[in-house]
Formats: C-alpha cells, sequence, structure tokens
C-alpha cells in the first residue's frame, strides 16, 4: 500500500519540471516585467480565482481603450521661434503623432502580454504544488481508510471467531442433551412435556442464533460492498488523476507554444513597424515639400491678385482725373467765349481787369496742362509697370525730370490724343492681365496633383492604422485565449 502511495505521488510530482523548463524559455521581455500591476495582482492573489479574473478583466480593458497616457518626451514640441515658422513649414499632422503614441502602445502591449504570460506560468506552478498537496491529502485518506478496513476485519474475524466458540458450545449443548435423551428414554414418557418444552426452548434459541448468524452475514455483506466500492472511488480518483496530470501538461505545452508564436509576431511586427516608420518619414518629407509649394503659389497668386487690385484702383483715379480736367476745360472755354463776345468799349480799368483775368486764366490753363502731363507721366508709368519694361521706366523717369524743369517755365504740352491713346493702352494691359489669369488653371492642376498625393498619403496612413487595429484585435484574442487557458487550469 505504501508503494502504490509512493508511486502515485512521484507521477503527481512530475508536472513541475516542465513549468520550470517554460519558465526558463521565456524572453527577456517577460523577465523584466515582472513588476508590473497585472502580475503582481496575479501573485498577491494565487488562491482567489475571481479576484484574478478581476485583474485579468481591468488590465484587458486598458490596453482595449488605450488610455495610457504616452511618454512627455515621445512627441517634442515646435518652439514658437523655431526656423520652421519662419520658412513657411507647418508641424507634423495630428495623425501621424497618433500613429507614433498607437504603435508605442502596441509595443507597451506587447511586454504586458509577455508579463500575463509569466504571471500565468507562476500561477500554473501554484497549482501544481496545490495538485501535489491535494495528491498528499488523498493518500493520507486512503492510508487511514486501509487501517479502519484492517481494523473492521479485525473485528469482523474476532466477531466470527466468537460466534463460532458459541456454536461450538451449542453443538456441545446438543450432544449432551442428546446423551442425556439416551440416558433418560425410560423417562421419555413421563418428561414428553419437559422434553417438548425445551426443544421449543432449543428451537427458539437455535432461531436466534441463526438469525443472529444472518444479520452477521449481511453486515459483512454490507462491509465488503464498501470495500468495493471504496476500491472503486479509488480507481476512478487515480484515473482522473491521471486524466488532469496528462491535460496540465497538453496546456503547458500549448502556452509554450503560443507564448513562442506571439513571440515571433512580436518580431515581426517590430520589422514592419521599423519599415513602416521609415516610410512615414519618406511621406512626411514629401507632404513638407508639397506645403512648401503650396505656400509658394499661394503667395504668388495674393502677389499678383494684389497687383492687379492695386492697378485698377489707380486706372480709376486716372480716370477719374481725366474727367475733372475734361470738366475744367470746358468751363474754360465757355468763360473765354463769353469775354469774346462782351463789348469792346471798355474802360482801361476793364482792360486792366481783363489783363488780370487773362493772367489767371493762362495761369489755370498752365495748371490744367501740368495736371494734364501729370496724369498722362502716371497713365505711362502704370503701362511701362504693368509690362514689366525697364527702358519704359525710365522714359517715364525722364518725361517725369521734364515735368520738374517745366514746372519752373512754362508747362509742356501733351500731345493731342496722347492721354487717350495711354489710356486706352492702359485699358487693354488690364484685360490682358486679366485674361492672362486664365494659364492659372495649370497652377490649379498642379494645385489638384498636391491634393491628390495629400489624399493618397492620407489614405496610406488610414491603411496603416486599419493594420494596426488588426494587429491588436489579433493581440487581443491572443490575451483572451491565454485567459481561456487559465480558466480552464483553474478549474
Amino acid at each position: 500500500m505504501s508503494a502504490f502511495c509512493l508511486g502515485l505521488a512521484g507521477r503527481a510530482s512530475a508536472p513541475a519540471e516542465p513549468d520550470s523548463a517554460c519558465c526558463m524559455e521565456l524572453p527577456a521581455a517577460a523577465a523584466d516585467a515582472v513588476g508590473s500591476p497585472a502580475a503582481a495582482a496575479l501573485v498577491s492573489f494565487p488562491g482567489s480565482p475571481g479576484e484574478l479574473e478581476l485583474a485579468l478583466e481591468e488590465e484587458l480593458a486598458l490596453l482595449a481603450a488605450g488610455e495610457r497616457p504616452s511618454d512627455p518626451g515621445e512627441h517634442p514640441s515646435t518652439e514658437p521661434g523655431s526656423p520652421a515658422e519662419g520658412t513657411g513649414l507647418q508641424p507634423p499632422p495630428a495623425q501621424d503623432r497618433e500613429l507614433l503614441s498607437v504603435i508605442r502602445q502596441k509595443e507597451k502591449d506587447l511586454v504586458l502580454a509577455a508579463r500575463l504570460g509569466k504571471a500565468l506560468l507562476e500561477r500554473n506552478q501554484d497549482m501544481s504544488r496545490q495538485y501535489e498537496q491535494m495528491h498528499k491529502e488523498l493518500t493520507d485518506k486512503l492510508e487511514h481508510l486501509e487501517q479502519e478496513k484492517h481494523e473492521l476485519r479485525r473485528r469482523f474475524e474476532n466477531r466470527e471467531g466468537e460466534w463460532e466458540g458459541r456454536v461450538s458450545e451449542l453443538e456441545s449443548d446438543v450432544k449432551q442433551l442428546q446423551d442425556e435423551l439416551e440416558k433418560q428414554q425410560v423417562h421419555l414418557r413421563e418428561a414428553d412435556r419437559e422434553k417438548t418444552r425445551a426443544v421449543q426452548e432449543l428451537s427458539e434459541q437455535n432461531q436466534r442464533l441463526l438469525d443472529q448468524l444472518s444479520r452477521a452475514s449481511e453486515v459483512e455483506r454490507q462491509l465488503s460492498m464498501q470495500v468495493h466500492a471504496l476500491r472503486e472511488d479509488f480507481r476512478e480518483k487515480n484515473s482522473s488523476t491521471n486524466q488532469h496530470i496528462i491535460r496540465l501538461e497538453s496546456l503547458q505545452a500549448e502556452q509554450v507554444l503560443e507564448i513562442k508564436m506571439l513571440s515571433d509576431r512580436k518580431r515581426e511586427l517590430e520589422l514592419r513597424l521599423s519599415a513602416t516608420l521609415e516610410e512615414n518619414d519618406l511621406l512626411q518629407g514629401t507632404v513638407e515639400e508639397l506645403q512648401d509649394r503650396v505656400l509658394i503659389l499661394e503667395r504668388q497668386g495674393h502677389d499678383k491678385d494684389l497687383q492687379l487690385h492695386q492697378s485698377q484702383l489707380e486706372l480709376q483715379e486716372v480716370r477719374l482725373s481725366y474727367r475733372q480736367l475734361q470738366v475744367k476745360v470746358e468751363e474754360l472755354t465757355e468763360e473765354r467765349s463769353l469775354q469774346s463776345c462782351a463789348a469792346t468799349s471798355t474802360s482801361l480799368l476793364s482792360e486792366i481787369e481783363q489783363s488780370m483775368e487773362a493772367e489767371e486764366l493762362e495761369q489755370e490753363r498752365e495748371q490744367l496742362r501740368l495736371q494734364l502731363w501729370e496724369a498722362y507721366c502716371q497713365v505711362r508709368y502704370l503701362c511701362s509697370h504693368l509690362r514689366g519694361n525697364d527702358s519704359a521706366d525710365s522714359a517715364v523717369s525722364t518725361d517725369s525730370s521734364m515735368d520738374e524743369s517745366s514746372e519752373t517755365s512754362s508747362a509742356k504740352d501733351v500731345p493731342a490724343g496722347s492721354l487717350r491713346t495711354a489710356l486706352n493702352e492702359l485699358k487693354r494691359l488690364i484685360q490682358s492681365i486679366v485674361d492672362g489669369m486664365e494659364p492659372t488653371s495649370s497652377r490649379r492642376i498642379d494645385d489638384d496633383s498636391l491634393e491628390e498625393q495629400i489624399r493618397q498619403t492620407s489614405e496610406d496612413s488610414r491603411a496603416l492604422r486599419e493594420l494596426m487595429e488588426g494587429e491588436r484585435g489579433k493581440l487581443r484574442q491572443s490575451l483572451e485565449e491565454l485567459q481561456r487557458l487559465h480558466s480552464q487550469g483553474t478549474e
């Protein structure tokens, strides 16, 4: 009996070796993560599977929500006086920062998965120790049952000896009675009643003894049935124990394979992450170049719009001044015609007044000529500015110098129809500038191509985000599988 118990204890203590081997095969990342909150919760509550499952559910909820703050040093902010603002560069979009935070969160989740694997292995070791303790208690109980069985057998043998002694005594009594019956056959008739009464008493006593023997045999049968039931229970417990040991070994092997698969998956994700980061850097450089081009094109368009608006304002001012000058010329011609129609017989005072008025009229005419010349120079300057001709600018400058020299002596006469010609030329140049805005369709095409590239970049980042979400879902499934295996192990 003791040899059988020792053999069973040896088989029960065998699963501890795969646990130590599994612990030796854990990756370095999992070995460094023993101090995590989930692992501390798993180790601190070895005998309460409800609290262990609650800690695992809280950890999985944190993983799914992604509420862990990222490292503040991972996203350096751009200083207010950085060169990026001086050159018109914009900071990287928020999607890239979120992508980097998601990637770093992914690495932390992988480390957490390794920690959970380590905690599950430690929990498995605790279960194996508990199993050994239960097996030891079972062997002690079996030994106790064997001792009780031996005691019952000894008591049964003693009781059986007592009954056999009593039966032998009864047989000796029967023999004595038979001897007495043979001796007293002569007195049979006289003692018939006594004999019949004695026979009845003996038969009743014999019946009582038979009843006692039947009860003893029934007790023996019940004891044998109990012994048989105990043997069957022992066989069933032994078979269930062996099945449980085999199941634990298979679960440990599956956990080792799962940990290896997760480590391989982690290496693959790290490689893909490095490739994605390189591609993201290239895309970010392309986006920055495209943003620079957009800023340059916007500045050029804004300058052209301002230039066109300024030219239109100057043209309106020239038109207004031209109309005012025309009104003044008409007024002067009317006054001159009225003066010519006046009476010729005037006094000396009227002649003096007429001469003074003529001088004032001459001065006003000179001022009108100067204003016409200035308007003509401004129109020519606008035309030369719109044409972008340096020679025209030099001509305008010479004309302005001539204008300044003529202000002291006499006004320079504007050639007949030259102001109207200059205005028509200015109008034509403005129309050509307006028509020249149509070639900006090429700029729109460039803008469309730029928007297409930006859209393609956003689609690539969206595809990368979907890939990371798929990997996160696979990791969540693996964690759920580990939790399910742990719950099966606790059952």
